[in-house]
C-alpha cells in the first residue's frame, strides 16, 4: 500500500520530482538552523503590511488610536498563520496521507512517495514555525485571548467533501483543494516576505515558507497532471468541477477574523467599517498567484479554467 515500483508517466516527471526529493536536505525549513525570536522582534515595527488590511484607510479606522492598530495588525499576522496550520493540518497532510495509501493512481512509484513523505514533513514543521511567532505576537501585543475563528476556507471544504457520493470523489475534492493552496500562495508569502517594513522575524520566517512552497507547487502540479492522467473521463469532470469551485473559495473575502478583532479590541463604528469593506470587494484574488495553476490547467486540458482565473 506505502511502496510500490509503478513508473512515472513521462522522463519529465522523473526529472522534476528526482531532483526535489534528492536536493531536499539542502532546500528545506526544517534543515536550516532555528531562527532566534527575540534576536529578530523588533518592538517599532508592524507584524503585518498595513497595506493588506482591506479597511486601513477608512477614515473611521483611522481615527482609532496607534496601538489599537498595531493590535489590528498583530492580529492579522497570528490570522495568517493559524490560516496556515489549518491549511498544512486539514488540507495538505491529509492529501498527502491518502496518496501514500493509494487513494488515487498515478503516484505508487518510489521517487513520487519519497516527494509526498518529504512535504509532509516540511508542512509539519511549518506548523511549529506558525505557533512560534504567534505566541511571539500575542506575548508582545497582549494577545493572549485573542480567538481566531474557523476560517471560511474550512466550512466551504467541509461542506465539498461532506456531500462526496463516494471514497474516489472524496479523495478528489481534497487533491483540489490541495493544489489549489500549494499552487497559488507564493505571491501573499512573497509579499510578506519582501515587505522590509514589517518585523524582521515575520519576513525571515515567511521566507522560509515561500522557499519551501516553491518547492511544493512543482511536486503538487506532477501530481495533479499524473493523477487526471490516469482518470477515466467522468472523474476528470468531477476533478475539474472541483477544482473551480476550490479556487473560488481561497480567493472567497472572510469577513469573520476582521469581525473578530474589531469585536475584540472594541473598535468604534466596527460594523460599518465592516459593510463598507464587504460592499467594495467579495474577493481577495489580487493576493493569490495563478501562474503555475493555469499552467497545470493547460497542460491537462482545462481551458475553461484558465479563463476563470483571470476574472
Amino acid at each position: 500500500m506505502y511502496t510500490g515500483t509503478e513508473s512515472p508517466t513521462t522522463a519529465r516527471d522523473s526529472e522534476i520530482l528526482t531532483r526535489l526529493t534528492e536536493n531536499w536536505n539542502q532546500r528545506v525549513a526544517v534543515r536550516k538552523a532555528r531562527l532566534d525570536l527575540s534576536e529578530y522582534y523588533d518592538t517599532t515595527a508592524p507584524d503585518f503590511p498595513p497595506s493588506m488590511v482591506p479597511f486601513w484607510d477608512d477614515p473611521r479606522f483611522q481615527t482609532i488610536d496607534e496601538a489599537d492598530k498595531r493590535r489590528v495588525l498583530a492580529g492579522a499576522w497570528i490570522n495568517y498563520n493559524e490560516k496556515t496550520i489549518f491549511v498544512e493540518d486539514k488540507v495538505i497532510n491529509p492529501m498527502c496521507s491518502l496518496l501514500l495509501r493509494d487513494a488515487l493512481p498515478g503516484v505508487s512509484d518510489t521517487v513520487s512517495k519519497k516527494a509526498i513523505a518529504q512535504t509532509q514533513v516540511d508542512e509539519q514543521f511549518h506548523i511549529l514555525m506558525c505557533l512560534e511567532v504567534c505566541d511571539c505576537a500575542r506575548r508582545q501585543h497582549q494577545l493572549h485571548d485573542l480567538r481566531i475563528p474557523t476560517p471560511l476556507l474550512e466550512q466551504r471544504m467541509e461542506t465539498a467533501l461532506s456531500k462526496a457520493d463516494n471514497e474516489r470523489e472524496f479523495a478528489l475534492i481534497r487533491m483540489a483543494y490541495a493544489t489549489v493552496a500549494e499552487m497559488t500562495i507564493n505571491v501573499f508569502l512573497k509579499r510578506l516576505s519582501q515587505d522590509r517594513s514589517i518585523q524582521p522575524l515575520n519576513r525571515l520566517n515567511t521566507e522560509l515558507h515561500r522557499q519551501d512552497e516553491a518547492s511544493h507547487a512543482a511536486i503538487f502540479g506532477e501530481i495533479a497532471r499524473a493523477v487526471y492522467e490516469r482518470l477515466g473521463a467522468g472523474q476528470q469532470a468531477i476533478f475539474r468541477a472541483h477544482l473551480l469551485r476550490a479556487i473560488d473559495d481561497f480567493v472567497e473575502l472572510d469577513v469573520g477574523f476582521w469581525r473578530a478583532i474589531l469585536d475584540y479590541l472594541a473598535i468604534p463604528e466596527r460594523e460599518s467599517i465592516l459593510q463598507d469593506m464587504a460592499s467594495k470587494s467579495r474577493t481577495n484574488r489580487s493576493l493569490r498567484d495563478y501562474n503555475a495553476l493555469v499552467k497545470l490547467l493547460r497542460q491537462i486540458g482545462i481551458h475553461e479554467g484558465s479563463s476563470f482565473v483571470f476574472q
